[in-house]
């Protein structure tokens, strides 16, 4: 993404619209091109500033699941001290019990599930017997190593993995959103541009037909004042007139409601007075259908998002099914014990691995009732099923969609190649009426008509292009294919 801090954008509060031209011309950093329109989004969207903070989260997560599994150490050191009851011949006897130890326990689980543990530990004893009388002071020592390897729960780097992959995938998911949710911003922002183009061209053809009404008025009052037009051939000039000017405050009050909406969008004061710097939009070449699919294959994001979906309820769903297996554990140990009068010697009977004890066997779990995990094992089938669907879906969509907006496109097109035909033709006419009134040979109605028809064929010209654009735009949001994304 684009870094930095925005283009500050000068604030104007003119007090009619040709004074916030002349103040916006005046300071160029008030006319937006479209590049800059998704520089503006990409820097300072708040809902962006959000989604960044949630994939440093999911960074962060990964990185603590990539360090969960390392090596385990741990270390108790006390004392104990206290009585208790024994039989003896005499009868019950009570027994002082007094015992300094250390010990230390080192675990670690290696990507197959297998669990290895080691541990030592040093005892100071008081020792007391009912039979021996009083032993007095003890030392013993032991180590021991304890292997587990699961042969049916837990057993696969998938399942010791689940938690890193789960991190991982959810990184990769919350990217994925971004992407989705800078596809719209763009999307949304660009055609929030393009309706102020329409707008401010609008606006432009009313102030034209208002000056072509105001030209013929002129001329018309020429003519009256030579005694070749009588004072009702003006009248339907000075409606027209009076209905420019009703047609030119709606249109400036609608690019001011689309500078506000824009400057919202872009994250910008809401004084900031915007205007879109663009002749007529710049449409690239539409592509086949085929490959715009391959495009959206390529690059969708909701695509994307969907299936990294899929993969992690695929994944979830094995868990599910990993849950639902017995437990079933080979376990192994070995111990070495230690005892004497004295630390060494306890340690020394350690080396001579005279006191040991091994062990090697199976342990099992098994529930009596395996509903609940199987329940959820076949909840977790259901879900990969609704992920599956939910992608199918989304790519049956995505083609027809597609193959909707390519058409809608072309036939925008060809309007707007008809709508400048018509739009020079209506031109054509306005002179020769225009021409006619002046001879005496038209009325001032049939100039009235031509401009009115002239307004609405250039009107029709920049609202094919803006449609022909909003089809463009949404093609490319449906595909990834908008400027500049990350």
């Amino acid at each position: 993404m684009i870094a930095g801090s925005a283009p500050a954008l000068a604030q104007t509060s003119p007090s009619s619209y040709e004074e916030a031209n002349q103040s916006a011309a005046n300071d160029p950093l008030n006319w937006l091109t479209p590049d800059q329109v998704v520089e503006l989004v990409l820097r300072q969207s708040p809902d962006l500033e959000r989604a960044r903070i949630e994939e440093e989260r999911a960074r962060e997560l990964v990185l603590s699941e990539e360090h969960e599994r390392t090596p385990v150490f741990s270390a108790d050191a006390g004392y104990r001290y206290g009585q208790f009851p024994d039989l003896s011949a005499q009868g019950t006897r009570l027994i002082d019990s007094s015992a300094l130890s250390l010990a230390g326990r080192l675990s670690h689980t290696l990507p197959i599930g297998t669990r290895v543990a080691l541990s030592a530990s040093l005892n100071r004893a008081v020792r007391d017997s009912v039979v021996l009388g009083d032993l007095g002071v003890a030392y013993d020592a032991g180590i021991a190593a304890e292997v587990t390897q699961p042969l049916l729960r837990g057993a696969g780097r998938d399942v010791v993995d689940a938690a890193l992959l789960s991190a991982r995938r959810a990184e990769e998911l919350r990217l994925a959103q971004s992407d989705e949710l800078t596809n719209a911003l763009l999307y949304e922002s660009l055609t929030t541009y393009w309706d102020l183009w329409l707008a401010q061209r609008s606006l432009e053809i009313q102030q034209g037909a208002r000056r072509l009404a105001e030209q013929s008025l002129q001329e018309a009052t020429v003519r009256l004042e030579a005694g070749a037009a009588a004072p009702a051939d003006l009248i339907p000039l000075r409606i027209e007139i009076a209905r420019a000017e009703e047609a030119l405050l709606a249109a400036r009050t609608r690019v001011d409601e689309r500078s506000l909406t824009l400057s919202r969008q872009l994250g910008l004061a809401t004084d900031t007075s915007l205007r879109a710097r663009s002749e007529a939009p710049s449409i690239p070449d539409l592509p086949e259908s085929d490959r715009a699919l391959e495009r959206y294959e390529a690059n969708s994001p909701e695509l994307q998002r969907l299936t990294i979906a899929l993969e992690d309820a695929r994944q979830q769903a094995a868990l599910a099914r990993n849950n639902a297996r017995p437990a079933l554990d080979a376990v192994g140990s070995f111990q070495l014990d230690g005892l004497g009068r004295s630390t060494p010697d306890a340690l020394a009977q350690i080396g001579r691995a005279e006191g040991y004890v091994a062990f090697v066997g199976l342990r099992l779990e098994l529930p009596i009732i395996n509903r609940a995990r199987q329940a959820d094992a076949r909840r977790a089938e259901l879900a990969v099923r609704a992920a599956e669907h939910d992608l199918e879906q989304a790519r049956a969509d995505a083609r027809h969609t597609i193959t909707s907006l390519l058409n809608e496109a072309r036939a925008a097109r060809t309007r707007a190649e008809l709508a400048r035909q018509t739009a020079e033709l209506t031109r054509e006419n306005v002179a020769a009426q225009r021409a006619r009134f002046e001879t005496g040979r038209g009325t001032a109605f049939e100039v009235v008509d031509a401009l009115q028809r002239l307004q609405e064929a250039e009107e029709r010209v920049v609202e094919a292009d803006l449609e022909l654009m909003r089809h463009t735009l949404a093609l490319q949001q449906l595909t990834g294919t908008l400027p500049d994304i990350p």
